[in-house]
């Protein structure tokens, strides 16, 4: 699968159940099947791994997911 997400907020993924969450939009979007996320930059983060940003851009490729 291939997608891509503009004007991300906040972005986190769940290891064990591999689960990524974007927030876009005021809309939280759920992509399984996901097992590494990069992340270029962080402005902001929380300490369970959930990165926020101004407006990022997600580009899903397989089971990889990238932030800038």
């Amino acid at each position: 699968m291939e997608c891509n997400y503009r004007d991300v907020t906040e972005v986190s993924l769940d290891r064990e159940t591999r689960r990524l969450e974007v927030v876009t939009g005021g809309k939280r979007v759920v992509v399984e099947g996901i097992d590494r996320l990069y992340v270029k930059t962080v402005p902001w983060s929380e300490a369970d791994g959930t990165v926020h940003l101004n407006k990022g851009r997600v580009s899903v490729n397989g089971n990889v997911a990238a932030v800038d």
